[in-house]
């Protein structure tokens, strides 16, 4: 089952070629992977060298686990998953709680790398949580409630690269992203690591963080404890600016 790495989330709803937003232009996503967003097949193709080996990987990832269901290990995971599930069903499953949280984990991730204080840190530091599926009788056909934070840590990207695979396929895969963001102008590609056991350690980047959107952010020091109780209420954060009041 195994992968060069862990599998790329989808990033924030941005053209992945010229960072249009999705409150601009209609954006759609790549038929083949499902994950980065384009405003058009132009900007598709433009981008395609740089997309193609996490296109390529994501895919390669979801048929593995597709495959990996009729064999023997798979029937074995089914019986120890929470709610009979397999692996395929798993990483589903985690596909609608990024979604869901997206919002989240960036807010997280900002608050934990301080990045207010410096943005540069989103080269050298991530947010990793660690995850445990729920049961049905838990989130109730919820996305957001699919999984509960077990811990949360900021790690040094130096560090990542000394765990075991796909950990620093990952880290060198994510400092691509970085520095092309960087060459391109667009600010810093930060991110957030979410691991649930047995899948792999799987990357939710962020891009376009600059020092100037992160001016008016207000740091907090509890962001680990509002971070584990957005996830496990299942609801979006509330995101502080300047002086004004919490915004939803």
């Amino acid at each position: 089952m195994s992968t060069s790495t862990g599998k790329i989330k989808r990033m924030a709803r941005k053209c992945n070629n010229c960072y249009v937003t999705g409150e601009e232009k209609q954006l759609f996503s790549c038929s083949k992977c499902k994950f980065q967003a384009y405003c058009s097949k132009e900007c598709q193709r433009a981008d395609w060298k740089k997309h193609k080996p996490m296109c390529q990987n994501n895919g390669k990832l979801e048929s593995v686990l597709k495959e990996h269901e009729s064999t023997a290990t798979g029937l074995f995971y089914r019986r120890t998953l929470v709610d009979g599930m397999s692996l395929y069903e798993l990483d589903q499953r985690l596909e609608k709680w990024v979604r869901w949280h997206h919002g989240t984990l960036m807010a997280a991730t900002v608050q934990a790398l301080r990045l207010p204080e410096d943005v540069t840190r989103a080269h050298t530091h991530i947010l990793y949580a660690k995850l445990e599926p729920r049961p049905q009788a838990e989130h109730h056909g919820s996305p957001g409630k699919y999984f509960r934070v077990l811990d949360a840590e900021v790690i040094e990207m130096e560090d990542g690269l000394r765990r075991p695979s796909p950990w620093p396929e990952s880290i060198v895969q994510l400092r691509g992203m970085c520095v092309e963001a960087e060459r391109s102008k667009r600010g810093y590609c930060a991110a957030a690591f979410v691991e649930c056991s047995p899948l792999y350690v799987q990357t939710v980047p962020f891009g376009s963080m600059t020092q100037n959107v992160m001016r008016n952010e207000v740091l907090h020091d509890t962001w680990k404890e509002l971070f584990m109780d957005c996830i496990e209420e299942g609801k979006k954060p509330e995101i502080l600016r300047g002086r004004g009041r919490p915004r939803q």
